[in-house]
């Protein structure tokens, strides 16, 4: 790496310790039932700041909007063009608009499979794999077809009919069309007490597992709580069925989470009665499960300070907005894409960033943290960036293997959790160094900055202008406009100066910005 390169990451690294922006207040009409449910949202919210005596966090302005809504709903960054179209438009409404058509995009589906894939296989071991390559495809399927919520938990915890797994129509963009809703059985495991364990976690935020051998140390759960809901799980296939025979011996009949017997006809499977309980509206834990998944998803961290141990949660906590969120959910029949949208056109999700540290934890839950990219939106982001070639016959690297590796590289140091900084050493090193950074950073490779150097219509404000919207979706600020426009014009010639542009160009995209949501 050569000189000038190093001081352009170290200046980007200072610049983004402190990353500051502003826009008018977004208008809420209460006519539309998204908007009343936005408006009842930033009612609450508000009302918290004010007891606490803090200033709300400011609005975001519309380029940092755009690239959070992208990333969130999308799993990339806008290109260039959709960027300047989103800054010039002067409609009032227009994020609203943009979260719309955003939810009706092909890359919603794949990106939002990704996030509920790794929710419901957290962790990077083998079964991720197994997850990716059948349950992923058909999660893809059910977001296109927005499926709803409670549908969803049935297709994934039921056998179909025959007794076989109920099978995924065919895929879209070449996903797998047989993968099956029994994908997720096959990764958690198949067995009674696997399926228990994993389905509560996931869709009830309760971790069951420490109550299979003894009560359970740090909750109220005890052995015949997690037998009772493994024998939903025994022989799945057959009818009239609900006893199981733990590892010690002992037999336990089918109970719901709470002490509940359940009734389980002649005609009906274990998983069926399961199902239907537990996305009954009054079982309020599965929807408020869901409003908290999808929460963390989209602001960073949970609704509540737990997600998979919902039942340690103080009920004033709940009580804040989570459990009543949960409720407005149930009332829309569990429709992901509805709430995702109401909950993006609120000004609570359009605020800044603005964790502090000391915060008291009335605070926190208002504070919404920067949020780090998965390994996939990394690579999906500079594909956007670097304008890179997408199909087999280009040898591009989406095609050639070299996304994959990315992601497994990157993969090696994800948590669960998007307010940790996820990447560390191998993103710098794999960014830095990489084949994929210098080509596309090359004057004689790089799409994009051949497209930008090359302009003869564009001057040099015009060109770093267009850079920036390319790797940040924003424009310069003032201080670094004049800090680029300098750097450039000092190059005594005009090979230097293009190089110029291929160093600010490789600087941007290995900028601690480049890699988190705003």
């Amino acid at each position: 790496m050569n000189v000038p390169r190093a001081s352009l990451v170290l200046t980007f690294v200072l610049i983004n310790l402190c990353i500051r922006v502003d826009a008018d207040d977004v208008s809420s009409s209460t006519a539309d039932p998204q908007q009343r449910l936005s408006s009842w949202l930033d009612s609450r919210f508000e009302a918290r700041w004010k007891s606490n005596q803090v200033d709300p966090p400011a609005i975001v302005d519309d380029a940092a909007f755009l690239r959070r809504v992208y990333l969130d709903l999308c799993g990339t960054i806008p290109s260039v063009s959709q960027a300047r179209d989103f800054l010039a438009n002067r409609t009032v409404n227009k994020r609203e608009q943009v979260i719309d058509q955003l939810l009706a995009d092909p890359r919603s589906s794949r990106h939002l499979a990704r996030v509920w894939r790794r929710m419901m296989v957290p962790g990077n071991g083998p079964e991720t794999t197994v997850a990716t390559q059948l349950l992923e495809p058909w999660l893809v399927s059910q977001f296109a077809a927005n499926t709803h919520y409670n549908e969803l938990a049935r297709q994934v915890l039921v056998t179909s009919p025959d007794g076989s797994m109920m099978r995924l129509n065919p895929g879209q963009d070449g996903e797998n069309p047989s993968a099956s809703a029994g994908a997720y059985a096959m990764v958690v495991g198949q067995t009674p007490d696997s399926m228990a364990g994993a389905s509560t976690r996931f869709f009830l935020g309760v971790s069951l597992n420490c109550a299979k051998c003894h009560d359970h140390p740090f909750a109220k759960w005890k052995q015949q709580d997690f037998w009772g809901m493994a024998a939903f799980f025994a022989n799945p296939e057959a009818t009239g069925m609900g006893r199981i025979r733990s590892d010690k011996g002992r037999e336990y009949a089918a109970v719901f989470l709470g002490g509940e017997k359940a009734t389980i006809r002649p005609d009906q499977r274990g998983t069926e009665v399961l199902v239907n309980w537990m996305t009954s509206r009054d079982n309020l834990n599965f929807a408020a499960t869901a409003v908290n998944r999808i929460w963390q998803h989209l602001y960073g961290r949970g609704a509540v300070s737990e997600i998979d141990d919902l039942d340690r949660v103080p009920a004033e906590e709940r009580s804040f907005f989570l459990d009543d969120l949960g409720r407005s959910f149930a009332t829309v029949d569990y429709d992901l894409r509805w709430l995702m949208a109401s909950l993006c056109k609120s000004r609570t999700y359009q605020r800044e960033a603005a964790s502090k540290a000391g915060s008291s934890p009335a605070e926190v839950i208002t504070q919404r943290p920067l949020k780090t990219l998965l390994p996939e939106q990394v690579f999906d982001a500079l594909e956007q960036a670097l304008n890179l070639p997408i199909g087999k016959a280009d040898d591009s690297p989406r095609m050639n293997g070299t996304r994959v590796q990315m992601v497994a590289k990157l993969n090696e140091s994800t948590t669960n959790h998007p307010d940790e900084f996820r990447s560390g050493i191998p993103q710098v090193l794999l960014l830095m160094h990489g084949s994929m950074i210098s080509n596309a950073t090359d004057l004689e490779t790089s799409r994009t900055l051949r497209a930008v150097v090359e302009a003869p219509f564009f001057d040099p404000q015009e060109k770093i202008e267009t850079l920036y919207l390319a790797t940040l979706t924003r424009k310069p600020r003032s201080q670094e406009l004049q800090s680029m426009l300098e750097f450039v014009r000092e190059q005594p010639e005009l090979q230097q100066q293009k190089q110029a542009y291929a160093d600010i160009f490789w600087a941007l995209l290995n900028s601690p910005e480049f890699v988190l949501s705003p």
